[in-house]
Parts: C-alpha cells; structure tokens; sequence
C-alpha cells in the first residue's frame, strides 16, 4: 500500500516538473520577442485609457436650441437656469419651428426647448430630442427635468414647470431603433477586418503565401484580388443585418436602398485597405488578430455607437472626427430615419473615402515591400 501510494506521488511529481518546465518553455518563447512584449502590454494600456475616457455615459457637452415665444418672468428663469447648467451650450436661438426642428434634425442640437406663449399660465414646456441614439436623448431629457424640478422646487407649486419630451425619429425611445442600423456597420467592421486581416498572415503560416509570390500576378493585382472577396462578404453581411432589422425587428427605413448601400461600400473598402495592411505587417495570426482588436476597439467606442461622442473630452471628440465609422453611422442613420438622399449625405462619404485611399494605399506598398 505504501509503494502504491509512493509510486503514485512520484508520478505526480514527475507530471508537475513536465507541466512546469512546458510552462517555463511557453513563457520564454513569449517573452524572449520584444515585439511580443509590446503588443502584450502597450495595447491593454492605451485600451484601458481609452475606454476609460470614452465609455462614459455622462455628458459633458449638450448643444441646445431654443424657441422662446413667452416673454414672462418664469420663461426667462428657466432658460437662465439651462444656459448656467455645467455642459449645457446655446447653439441656435430658433426664430420658427421649422429652424427649431432643423436644428435638431441635422444634429447641431441633441436637444431643443420650446417654451410656447401661455408658459406662464400652464407652465408647460416642449422638449424636443435627438433620440437616433436613445441612450444620449434619455440622458438629455434627464437634465432638463432635473433643472425643471429645481426650478420648481425654488418657485413653489404655484409657478410649476412641466417638461413634454417629444423624441425625433424615435417616438417611443426604443433603444433598438438607435443600434439596430448601427450595427450593420458595425458588425461589418468587425468581419471585415478580421478577414482581412489574417489574409496574408494565414497563408504566410500555412506556406501558400510564397507560392502566390511565384505567379505572374503583381502585388496590386494581389491587393485587388484580396480585397475583393471580404468587400463583397461585408456587403452581403449588411444587407443581411439591413433585412433583419427591417423585417423581423419592423424598424421603419425611410430612405434609399441606392444611398444606404453606396454609403456601406465606401465603408468595407475604407477597412479592408485598413485590414490588408494590418496582415501585411503581421508576421503570425496571432500578432494579426492582436492588432486587429487594438484597432476594433477604439474605432467603435470613438463611433458613437454605445455611448455619445459628446461625453468624451474635447480632444477625444476632434480625433472622433477622423473616424470613418462615426461619420458613416451619423449619414446611415440619416439616410434610415430620415429619408436622406445621397447628396444630402455627402458630407459624411468623404471620411470613408479618404480613409480607403489612404489605407489601400498603405496596403499597396506594404505589399509590394513583403513581395521585394
């Protein structure tokens, strides 16, 4: 009985010594690279800020418009108490409710505050929002009815302001309604990079690579032919996204198949250009779908997708303008809820545009260095 058991410690032992020196083995191979060092450690870093900053709920910018048709004393008060709210930025003193509502329509206000010419009898006060993103509209409307209260409060019963919220292009406030169309592009960023992105590293690791090398083919005509197929999976993946969203979730698409589907386009080539130069430069799969993630992530927290780019910090907003998916998500969703045309949207294809040709570019000469 002894022996057994003895035997049976030695054996344990033996399998720990052979556990523990695979472990030893695997943590100097991964630690040896300097490469490897950096891309275990800058990335969760600059990640962790990031996230830190940008994922926030709290919004430290709310650019208002007001329509002011009451000139009483109890008006006057609760504009001044909007105006000194921390965050709170008068961007457009409305003349009509066609410039009220425009404003708000066209994003250069997230809120606008109607106060009609019987205020001072009924007290009551429109509230218009911008509730394409649910999340920031519901936010807005929070500090509004929290200066409202207040005032109350200060004014007594007798002088009471009511809030009447009415959302834009989101009458209920369903948080669906602002994902939902957001996400067909934003699941085709991430299919599109990662296909993109293990492209060459893939083959590099199964050896096919150097076998592409020995065709006839140039390295544009590489670029070209790599490029194609995860363009054309992204766009099929977002008129899938487009149909479910459409015909199982029943979210109301007011505008064109033609814009919504250029619009997308321009998107996939912008970060498949993006995702063939980050195989370029791997050398593994593993370093490929590392930087891949590095990427991914900050471009949907800066997006505006989640949370607003207004709760961000200043800077952090004008990097934001850079990002091709932030444009692209404020032009779908103007072209989804409002019927926007193409040339009504213009302004929000050239960040995609621009950022295709710079990292297709990119990709071209990464590719013709690797092919060198």
């Amino acid at each position: 009985m002894v022996s057994v058991l003895q035997n049976a410690i030695a054996r344990l032992r033996a399998s720990l010594n052979r556990i523990a020196a695979l472990v030893e083995k695997e943590l100097i191979a991964t630690l040896r690279d300097k490469g490897a060092r950096i891309v275990l450690i800058v990335p969760v870093i600059l990640q962790s800020v990031i996230f830190g900053y940008g994922a926030s709920f709290n919004l430290d910018r709310v650019p208002w418009v007001l329509l002011n048709e009451s000139g009483g004393s109890l008006a006057a008060e609760f504009v001044r108490r909007i105006d000194r709210a921390p965050g709170f930025e008068l961007e457009v003193v409305a003349r009509s409710q066609t410039e009220f509502t425009g404003a708000v329509d066209n994003s250069r206000a997230l809120l606008g505050i109607w106060i009609p010419r019987d205020f001072s009898k009924t007290g009551e006060a429109y509230v218009a929002l911008d509730a394409r993103n649910s999340t920031t509209a519901g936010i807005a409307a929070g500090y509004v009815a929290s200066i409202a209260s207040r005032l109350n409060h200060d004014k007594g019963a007798a002088q009471a302001v009511t809030i009447l919220d009415r959302q834009r292009f989101n009458e209920n406030g369903i948080t669906r309604y602002a994902i939902m169309p957001a996400l067909i592009l934003a699941l085709s960023l991430i299919q599109v990079l990662l296909l993109a992105g293990l492209t060459v590293a893939r083959e590099r690791e199964d050896g096919t690579f150097d076998m592409m090398l020995m065709t006839p083919a140039s390295s544009v005509e590489i670029l070209i032919g790599k490029a194609v197929v995860p363009t054309i999976i992204a766009c099929l993946q977002a008129f899938l996204i487009f149909l479910v969203g459409v015909f199982w979730f029943e979210l109301p698409f007011a505008g064109s198949p033609l814009a919504l589907g250029l619009l997308v386009f321009g998107f996939a080539l912008s970060f498949v250009g993006l995702g063939l130069a980050i195989s370029a430069v791997a050398d593994t799969i593993q370093q490929a779908i590392v930087i891949v993630i590095f990427v991914m992530m900050p471009t949907i927290i800066f997006s505006g997708l989640f949370t607003s780019v207004l709760a961000m910090p200043q800077w952090m907003q004008v990097l934001s303008n850079l990002n091709p998916l932030r444009s692209a998500i404020i032009g779908l969703r103007m072209i989804y809820f409002e019927g926007a045309s193409l040339m009504e949207t213009v302004e929000f294809f050239w960040p995609a545009a621009l950022a295709a040709l710079i990292s297709l570019a990119l990709a071209a000469r990464l590719f013709r260095n690797k092919i060198q």
